[in-house]
């Protein structure tokens, strides 16, 4: 039998009831303050116009509050599915909007990175390990039903039929399907700025271009990045080489003008530096992919690094190397043109380094003398001003205030262009001209090598970026300004090269010249024959110069013989390690055969290039013969 007191009275229980079905319903405050981002799937998150807050378990105590507003505006991937991301917006204290994709790997610690890029755009973010943490799980939770492609780097990017150009901030053109954004968990500072008009700089900038031909290859390389790939072309550098004071790094920032800058240097702020190990280059390169890279001074650089830098970035491939499993990292890939300026050529950067400077380093990486050659160093027209340095000074200050704008004019024309005609009819046109403008640039030289005309191309690739930028109504320049001023620079360097043939050519007479005049009474043992068959002239010396040094590590032996022109004269015989060393660095066989068209190594009657000859002491002995001629050669045909 239960207790009375446990039993509720009827009319305790009516009471009960009643209150229930009498009570007003209460508005959840919150409730209204939700945002268009307030679903279902983001659970205990919310939007408010004061910012994402997380709803306390509590209804006593007030909710997290964890950022300013912030939205999601897209999932992003890859064109494999993968490297999955967030395209966050928000504003800043100023009320400027951001927007930036975030690759969810960064997600997955404590989030505390993107974090710092958060606030670095200006999104207020609470303290404190409970807001941390949620903004976090908030992170993690987040999905929408919209979707954006996500590339890795700016330039290019094809997308079925249609291509797009990205830089950091914007991007030029349109994928039918979806948006493009770049997304890197490690992102470049963006060095592409603007400011000021393109009729600002077309009157301030462009015009005073005219008449001076460096000036013109600067700006025509700075519009020439982008054609690259739509020529099918490989990367390559020039380099403006002279003497300090010339006005090489004024050249510079008239490039830089057209690309980019900041807003602290300028048109400054987009040049970068030689002082880099290899691998930074790496980074710098590919944050300049399919656009005109400018680097500063040359002699900065580490000179054992020096060819292989050049290499690398023309190729645009970076170094192999693996991961924390042991496993191949992806291989960092891009497609750049650079300009650069220095006291030093690549040449002499490899002789400091002790090293030969390959045929391959010097068609990626061309020397271009600064000197104009008309007394104002690389001006060859002042226009206004009355001093080669007040140019300088004046393009100084025009370029820290007025950059980037030309760059993106130039973009939104081309890809308008590739919209509007269709796409393989423009690349083809643009490799018709661009072969036009070569086989010209190369006229007066039917016979050049296939070195001289690769670079023949790449001036005429830059040509080709100052005609078409001209066309955009852009530099103010005549419809041949660049075409003819390129020109100049092409046969400039042609000059400085001294030679149309091939560079392996002139480098196997050079070296082997070079050497024999190096070594000569060092390493060349003496052969006097002690007897002469046939006396010289009465007015021609019999014997040789008297011997001043005793010969160590010897290369081969000399002999005093008549020459082809009647007189004594030095025969000089090498060994095939004396023959090796002096041609180290080149293709030895190829080299070889080389003297021998040009005469200056004599072969054998047996069809072999080294001859038999019996030493005294020795016994037979096969040897190359060198002729004394060599040493009166010019390692090659002037120009």
């Amino acid at each position: 039998m239960s207790s009375d007191k446990n039993k509720t009275p009827r009319s305790g229980r009516k009471s009960i009831r009643n209150a229930i079905e009498s009570a007003e319903v209460v508005p959840f405050e919150r409730a209204a303050n939700q945002g268009r981002n307030a679903s279902k799937d983001n659970g205990p998150f919310y939007l408010a116009s004061s910012g994402l807050y997380k709803r306390s378990r509590d209804e006593n105590r007030q909710d997290i509050y964890l950022s300013g507003p912030i939205e999601c505006l897209a999932e992003t991937r890859d064109g494999d599915g993968n490297c999955w991301g967030l395209l966050l917006t928000w504003r800043d204290r100023d009320g400027k909007t951001h927007e930036e994709a975030f690759p969810r790997a960064m997600f997955a610690g404590d989030c505390g990175e993107i974090r710092s890029r958060l606030a670095n755009g200006g999104l207020s973010l609470a303290a404190g390990a409970t807001p941390k943490n949620a903004f976090a799980e908030w992170l993690s939770s987040v999905h929408s039903s919209k979707r954006a492609r996500s590339v890795e780097r700016i330039g290019w990017h094809a997308f079925g039929p249609s291509s797009v150009y990205i830089l950091p901030s914007e991007t030029f053109g349109e994928n039918a399907n979806e948006r493009v954004v770049l997304q890197r968990e490690s992102p470049e500072p963006d060095v592409f700025g603007a400011s000021g008009t393109i009729e600002e700089w077309r009157e301030t900038i462009g015009k005073i271009c005219c008449g001076n031909s460096r000036l013109v290859l600067a700006v025509s390389a700075a519009f020439a990045g982008p054609l690259l790939a739509l020529l099918g072309e490989d990367g390559g550098g020039m380099n403006l080489m002279g003497s300090s004071r010339l006005g090489k790094s004024t050249a510079l920032h008239v490039a830089a003008s057209v690309l980019g800058g900041t807003t602290s240097m300028g048109a400054g702020g987009y040049i970068r530096s030689w002082r880099s190990t290899g691998n930074a280059l790496e980074s710098v390169a590919l944050a300049s992919c399919d656009a005109t890279l400018i680097l500063d001074e040359l002699g900065q650089l580490d000179p054992k690094e020096a060819g292989e830098t050049a290499y690398m970035l023309a190729n645009g491939s970076g170094k192999a190397r693996a991961n924390r499993s042991g496993g191949a990292r992806a291989i960092a890939r891009w497609r750049v043109l650079f300009l650069s300026t220095g006291e030093k050529g690549l040449a002499d950067m490899n002789a400091e380094a002790g090293r030969a400077t390959k045929a391959g380093q010097e068609v990626r990486f061309i020397d271009i003398p600064a000197d104009a050659g008309s007394g104002y160093g690389l001006f060859e027209k002042l226009h206004h001003a009355d001093a080669p340095g007040e140019l300088a000074e004046y393009l100084r200050e025009q370029t820290s205030q007025i950059y980037g704008t030309p760059f993106r004019c130039f973009l939104n024309r081309l890809v308008s262009r590739l919209d509007v005609e269709k796409q393989r009819d423009v690349k083809d046109d643009l490799r018709e001209r661009m072969n036009a403008i070569a086989a010209s640039y190369l006229e007066n030289w039917a016979d050049a090598s296939g070195q001289v005309r690769s670079v023949a191309r790449r001036f005429a690739i830059i040509a080709l970026g100052g005609e078409l930028a001209t066309e955009f109504g852009i530099t103010g320049w005549d419809d041949d300004t660049s075409l003819e001023l390129i020109r100049l620079c092409f046969q400039d360097w042609l000059q400085t090269r001294g030679t149309v043939g091939k560079r392996e050519d002139e480098q196997a007479v050079a070296q082997l010249r070079d050497f024999i005049s190096r070594n000569g009474e060092g390493r060349f043992e003496r052969w006097v024959d002690p007897h002469m068959a046939e006396l010289p002239q009465s007015d021609v010396p019999a014997d040789p110069p008297g011997e001043r040094f005793r010969t160590q590590m010897r290369a081969g032996w000399k002999r005093w013989v008549k020459l082809d022109d009647g007189r004594m004269g030095w025969l000089f015989l090498l060994t095939s390690n004396g023959m090796n060393e002096a041609l180290s660095g080149l293709n030895a066989r190829d080299a070889k055969r080389v003297l021998v068209d040009r005469g200056f190594l004599t072969p054998g009657p047996d069809g072999k290039l080294a001859k038999v000859f019996s030493l005294p002491g020795l016994g037979s002995v096969r040897l190359y013969e060198v002729k004394q001629s060599i040493l009166g050669s010019d390692a090659g045909d002037c120009v």
